[in-house]
């Protein structure tokens, strides 16, 4: 039987599928939500960066290709409403070659690691394209047009005082100390901030999203793309895999089980050959040189030089994703090793990948053995034996 990823599963999972991609952008589009400025856009561009390219693969596979394009259409439509033709010029540049990046190694069974490459590949390619677009829009400096774009917005928010001061209340920005004493005065319904003092907070935010800008962008591009990639092929894969099997167990058609690992693979999905997600390990000799690069990207980000802060955002953001991954493989086997049900098997994971715990727990793995994957080497005989 030939291995295929249908137009439609089901008619159910279908409009589901669509449903769950496409209601949070429908949710932005309502008229209700202009009273929050840009906010609605922020949330949306922020949900299609992170999240919507391995929420179009996987509905793909479990649901079908239908349910991934309405959901596709959702979002081009949520950010040409929000943001007009370049934000979702923007949008499409993202999001379409990593869709067709991954329906072309699903459609040819490219074996996955060297699938995994690719997405990984086109998702640095595609965020480096949106990047250099955006910063042309900006005017040549992304980050300076940022931060006046923030500051524009809290200046003429009507909740723009209250998110200044609050900002100063925490530390966030500054606020000149002869300006401090004065900087609320009573108005009618509360209270506001004085001209000069607002004035002053806005200054301090241009420059704290400017310096935030220079140093999450390079590290976003290599962080993402490698996170994304993983997450693209890992989740559509495993979740597919286990709705097709239970498909084919209801007409009772034949599961064949090939040869690595005992896994049984039903025979009409295209699995690519992914080993277990929890024997997932970095290679000795590679794991030397990803940590070298880690050691080497967290002293250089904090250099003066801008192309060797730049060099080490760039080799930290990689290194670190690079074992995060591998963290969150130690975090399932833990969990499969303890019976964990596979509800929680995929939330821990997910919450944990917004910390720092997956990246030492990979470390420390590629360091230890600690699942004892890596065989230990041959004793060498002894010539004068």
């Amino acid at each position: 039987m030939e291995k295929q990823l249908p137009f439609v599963r089901s008619v159910k999972a279908c409009v589901t599928g669509a449903l769950l991609v496409a209601l949070p952008f429908l949710f932005f589009m309502l008229p209700g939500q202009r009273i929050l400025g840009p906010l609605p856009a922020l949330y949306a561009s922020l949900l299609i960066l992170y999240l919507l390219p391995a929420a179009l693969c996987l509905v793909t596979t479990v649901c079908g290709l239908a349910s991934a394009l309405a959901g596709l259409a959702a979002a081009m439509a949520c950010m040409a409403a929000l943001t007009g033709p370049q934000g979702m010029a923007l949008a499409a540049l993202y999001l379409v070659p990593v869709f067709a990046a991954f329906l072309i190694v699903m459609r040819f069974e490219i074996p996955f690691w060297k699938s995994l490459l690719a997405m990984i590949a086109v998702h640095a390619g595609s965020l480096t394209c949106v990047f250099l677009l955006a910063r042309g829009m900006a005017g040549g400096d992304l980050y300076i047009g940022a931060g006046n774009a923030v500051a524009s917005f809290l200046e003429s928010w009507d909740m723009g005082d209250l998110m200044l001061y609050q900002l100063y209340s925490m530390g966030m920005i500054d606020l000149k100390s002869d300006l401090a004493g004065s900087a609320l005065m009573q108005v009618a319904g509360g209270y506001a901030l004085s001209d000069a003092a607002r004035a002053d907070m806005l200054l301090s935010v241009r420059s704290l999203i400017t310096s935030l800008m220079r140093g999450m962008a390079p590290h976003l591009i290599v962080s993402q793309s490698i996170t994304g990639g993983t997450a693209c092929l890992l989740l559509s894969l495993r979740f597919g895999f286990l709705a097709e099997e239970k498909r084919e167990f209801l007409r009772n058609d034949p599961v064949t089980e090939e040869a690595e690992g005992d896994r049984k693979r039903p025979v009409n999905f295209p699995d690519l050959g992914m080993p277990p997600f929890n024997q997932w390990q970095i290679p000795r000799g590679m794991g030397w040189q990803v940590g070298v690069a880690l050691a080497a990207g967290y002293v250089l980000r904090t250099s003066d030089t801008p192309a060797l802060e730049t060099a080490g955002v760039l080799l930290y953001g990689a290194a670190s994703a690079i074992f995060t991954v591998q963290g969150l493989a130690v975090v399932n086997f833990l969990q499969k090793k303890r019976g964990t049900r596979r509800f929680w098997r995929v939330l821990v994971p997910l919450l944990l990948s917004g910390t720092a715990i997956p990246m030492i727990a990979g470390l420390f793995d590629q360091i230890n053995n600690f699942r004892g994957l890596r065989k230990p080497p041959e004793p060498k005989e002894d010539f004068l034996a």
